[in-house]
């Protein structure tokens, strides 16, 4: 669950995000200066009331998932769940998401983070 960072985009997250993020510094088809980040918190913060999901099953070929969630649609979260100081985490029992802050965001943009999608949650 890694996603890779020239070091002005590493820098401006580090900043905000701090301890959240784990930083490795990577070569990359001979490019230098890129890092791979993982988000090391999870928060058990999703509004099921809002969100759709389907578990895996026994039946499924990855029986060893069952009861897990095997799809997520319209993820909407509790704010109220999320401290205030965190500004990258991953969804308990789903961490294919990565959720950051507006704060983050407007600051990997400015540093020209390249292909990172931002939908509302």
């Amino acid at each position: 669950f890694f996603f890779f960072l020239r070091r002005r985009a590493l820098l401006a997250m580090a900043v905000i995000a701090g301890d959240d993020l784990q930083r490795f510094p990577v070569d990359v088809d001979g490019h230098y200066g890129i890092f791979a980040l993982n988000a090391v918190r999870t928060i058990q913060c999703v509004d099921e009331s809002k969100t759709k999901f389907v578990k895996w099953t026994t039946a499924d070929h990855r029986a060893d998932l069952a009861g897990q969630n095997r799809t997520v649609s319209g993820l909407r979260i509790l704010p109220n769940l999320i401290p205030t100081s965190t500004h990258m985490f991953r969804i308990y029992g789903w961490t294919v998401v990565l959720v950051v802050s507006e704060r983050l965001r407007e600051a990997m943009e400015r540093a020209g983070c390249e292909g990172a999608v931002f939908r509302e949650v």
